[in-house]
Formats: structure tokens, sequence, C-alpha cells
């Protein structure tokens, strides 16, 4: 059967089913444990995770992104990812191990010991279940996807609550990492089994290592913009300025990494699959961008206009250092977007060198440019934010420039306003009143936190409203998401109905998202 554009927008609505509900589970446990947990010991936990994660890249070695990628996929290619993953977890986790004592005595914090060693498991139980994560991705299992993903998630941040509550401090964000990469881990694969007894051969895994090579060296340049960037911070600021950024940095980073990831792997079966015609895949990557910046830009300025009482609801009172350096950072978020889907293009198109090139460059200007502005703020987070926004603009442009010379020669120069046209408009006429209501509340209600719930709550309201009823005032990318989900619920009705949208959806070809072959389920 076709993959339509039907099938496409199931498979988004799982993903955004998926996204917002892990969304709203981390700021809600995130807001409740920052009451709890001090600035001191989120800087800690800023270090361990940026350790952590550099061995996760390494442990999953971009074998399972490998098996997304590729287009025949026998089982023995399933054995040697999960084969390879776990020998180099296994490895790394030793090496990671005995190297505790040096990082704690390096930033002169010897409770990082424990803590490192415990969270260390993490990129064990990563690899593990991450061949089985992204099989079920290949093969369109998207519902599968989000109760495994956000079942987890959800249970982990009510028992770092709870500890969080309990006085556990830093350990308290440790072990519900752990019990969410555990829980995962079980359930993708009661799901996704991988069939061990039919071994592998090396020449399935040189079949992988090529694209789960470069797919590394871009998940190591996207570590340093990440998590890397801490351990820079972390020597250049105290360790509860480092906590302050950390927050900061993450919170704004949510919708990033959130949206982008849905989007990547909404996009990237498909994208593999019309890898070979550029027409259909410059159609479904533009509006793609612009999907994405209809989101980000006016969740970007209004992040900005309102930060003070964002802050004040997702970390209480006495973080108000964190508002500048989130405010600067909600400027990056369009252009942290664009970069991060266009990483899906580069991927299907199997330019991960030359993407990871570019990448290189960023990371580069980025860790400089964090050192030049502590120069001229050693007090504060504002040249260190400043240097992290412009690091991202740099970051667009060289996006730009890489996709005009490989990948899209002739109309590249409509992707470079063109996504964020319908994002800006919305930006307009969300914002503007909805400030000039906010700063009318503030005349009669004390309390600015009260003022932005009142002003957020209406907002919302109507922004439902014209998603439902007038779809188009949002936009073309948001009307055509909203005609395909009313489709999908009416053609829930059974019946007759039902059997005749099914056949129709056999009859379109062209008119619909480029048709590819479906994917091989084992």
């Amino acid at each position: 059967m076709a993959l339509s554009k039907q099938k496409l927008v199931k498979t988004g609505i799982w993903q955004v089913l998926n996204t917002v509900v892990v969304l709203v589970s981390q700021i809600g446990a995130n807001a409740i444990m920052a009451r709890y947990v001090t600035d001191v010991e989120f800087g800690l936990m800023a270090i361990t995770n940026a350790f952590v994660n550099f061995a996760c890249f390494f442990s999953e070695a971009g074998m399972g992104d490998a098996l997304l990628q590729r287009k025949v996929v026998e089982p023995q290619h399933k054995n040697a990812a999960l084969y390879f993953s776990v020998l180099v977890s296994v490895v790394l986790y030793v090496i990671f191990y005995f190297c505790a004592p040096l990082i704690a005595d390096f930033y002169g914090k010897p409770e990082l010991i424990n803590i490192l060693r415990v969270l260390g498991f993490s990129f064990i139980l990563l690899s593990i279940g991450s061949s089985s994560l992204n099989l079920m991705q290949k093969n369109f299992n998207f519902k599968q996807v989000f109760f495994s993903d956000s079942l987890s998630l959800f249970a982990s941040n009510i028992l770092g609550v709870v500890l969080a509550m309990k006085g556990y401090g830093a350990w308290s964000v440790v072990w519900s990492i752990l019990f969410y990469n555990a829980a995962r881990m079980v359930m993708v694969w009661i799901i996704e089994p991988i069939p061990l007894k039919l071994g592998a051969t090396l020449k399935h895994w040189k079949d992988l290592a090529g694209y789960g090579a470069g797919l590394t060296l871009i998940r190591i340049n996207n570590y340093v913009s990440g998590f890397g960037i801490m351990l820079e911070i972390g020597k250049l600021v105290s360790i509860a300025l480092l906590g302050a950024f950390e927050r900061s940095y993450r919170y704004t980073n949510l919708p990033v990494r959130y949206i982008g990831d849905m989007l990547q792997k909404i996009m990237m079966p498909f994208m593999s699959k019309m890898q070979d015609e550029d027409e259909k895949l410059y159609v479904f990557f533009y509006r793609a961008q612009s999907f994405s910046n209809s989101l980000l830009v006016p969740i970007s300025l209004f992040g900005l206009v309102f930060c003070k009482p964002i802050v004040f609801i997702l970390l209480g009172h006495k973080w108000e250092n964190a508002i500048i350096p989130m405010q600067i950072l909600f400027l990056s978020l369009p252009f942290r977007i664009t970069t991060k889907v266009a990483d899906a293009l580069m991927r299907s198109k199997q330019l991960v060198y030359r993407n990871a090139g570019r990448k290189f460059q960023y990371v580069v200007i980025l860790c400089v440019g964090i050192y030049v502005g502590w120069l001229f703020d050693k007090n504060s987070l504002v040249g260190i934010s400043t240097a992290v926004t412009l690091a991202s603009v740099f970051n667009y442009v060289a996006m730009l420039l890489t996709i005009r010379r490989r990948v899209f020669t002739q109309g590249w120069q409509k992707l470079i306003i063109s996504p964020f046209k319908n994002g800006l408009l919305l930006s307009v006429c969300i914002i503007a009143p909805a400030y000039g209501l906010y700063f009318l509340l503030n005349m009669f209600v004390q309390e600015q936190v009260v003022s932005f719930i009142i002003v957020t709550s209406i907002v919302g309201v109507i922004l439902l409203f014209l998603f439902l009823k007038r779809p188009k005032w949002l936009g073309e990318d948001f009307a055509d998401m909203q005609k395909e989900i009313l489709k999908m619920t009416k053609g829930k009705g059974g019946g007759k109905k039902r059997k005749m949208m099914e056949e129709e959806l056999k009859m379109q070809h062209d008119n619909d998202i480029p048709t590819v072959t479906e994917p091989i389920n084992e």
C-alpha cells in the first residue's frame, strides 16, 4: 500500500500526542522539583548529564538510526546493531567508572563520583533498546512508540518529584532518569524483540557501520552544542550560575528537542523512501520547515515577552537570575528548529559526513563564543547566552549554504525567509493583543503570575477555537492538518463510509504526499 498523506498525518498525530504528553510531564515535574532541588544540585546534574550523554553517543554508535535509514533490513542487521551497541556501552561504562574520581577532582566536587557511576548505567540501557525503538519508527508503529515513551517518562517524573519532596536532592534526578531508561527499554523489547538466535555476520555490521559512524560524528557535535557546553561553562562560572544556565537552556530547548525530534521521526522514514526524487523531497522539506516555524516563532517571541512570569511558574521566585539568559535563549529557537529539521534532510540524502563538517564549524564558533562572552561579562550569564544565540544564527546560515551546494541547487532561496512568514504573522496577531491584556490585568491584579495564567488561558482557548473552526486563519499548515484529522475522525465511524475512504486512499497517487514503497516489516 502507498504511503499516502493520510498515513503521514496519522503518524504525525501520534507523534504530536507523544510530544504533548512528554512536554507537559517534563515541564510539570521540573517546575515542582525546582522548588526542592537547589541551583547547586542542578549544577552538579548539568556536569553529570554532560559526561553521561557523551558516552551515550558512542555506545549507540548510530546503529539504530542506520537501521531506520536502510531500505532493506535483514534480521541479522538487527542483531549486528544490537551486539555492537551493547559491547561498546559495556566497555565505555568500565572506563567511565574508573574515570569518575578524576572528573570529580577536576571540578572540585567529590559528590560527583557516585552520581557519575550510578547514572552511567543509562547508556547501557539506551544501547539495549535503541535498535528496537528505531525499528518501531521504521515500521510506522508510532502508536506503540507513544505508549512506550510517554508512559515511561510520566512514571519516571512522578518518581523524581516524590524523591525530590523527600529531600533526595540531585539523586531524585538520577533515579528518575534511570527508571525512565529501564522502563522504556523493557517496553520496546516487548513490542519489537530482536531475533537474537539468528546471529549476525561481519558483512551485516559493515552495512550499518559507515552510516552509523558518520551519524555519530554529527551527534558528537550536537552533544557539544547541547550538553557539552555545560562542561565549559562549569569551569568559567560558579556551580550555582551553571545551575541557573542549565535550567534556562533546558526549558528553552524543550520545544526544539521534542518538536524537532517529532518532526525528524515523522520525516526520516518518508524522506528515506523519496531520497532520489528531489522535487517531491523539496516540497516535503519546505512544508516541514514552514510548519515547524509556524509553531516555534510564536513560542519564541511569546517566551521573550512573558519570560518573567514563565520563570516564576517553572522555577520559582528564587530563580530571578535565569530571566535574562532565558529571554536571550528564546530568540534562538526558530534557528535551532530549522537546522534540526535540516538534519533529517541531510541524513536522508546520506550526506552525514558533509553535515558533520558543518556541525563541527558550529561547535567551534559556539565554544569560542562562550569564552568570549564570559570575558565580557564574568558576573552573569548575559554574555554566554548571547554567544549561544549568535552561534545558532551562524549554524542556520551554514545550513542554508550546505543545502544550496549539495541538495537543492534550484529554489533554495525560498528557504531563507518564506518558512518564517506565517510564524511571524501569527506572532504579531497573538502576542500584541495578549501583552495588551496582560498590561491591563496587572493594573488590577498584583501578582504577575495570575495575570499571565489568565492571558495564556484566553489565548489557548482562542487558538483552539480557530484550529477547529477557522484553521485557515492560522495558515495553510494548520488548515491541512485540521482537514486530515477530521477525515480520520469521521473515518472511524465504520461501515460503508469507512470502506469508501479506504478505497479512495488506494487510488491516491500524484495528488498526495509523494508515494513510495511500503517499508518491509520483518
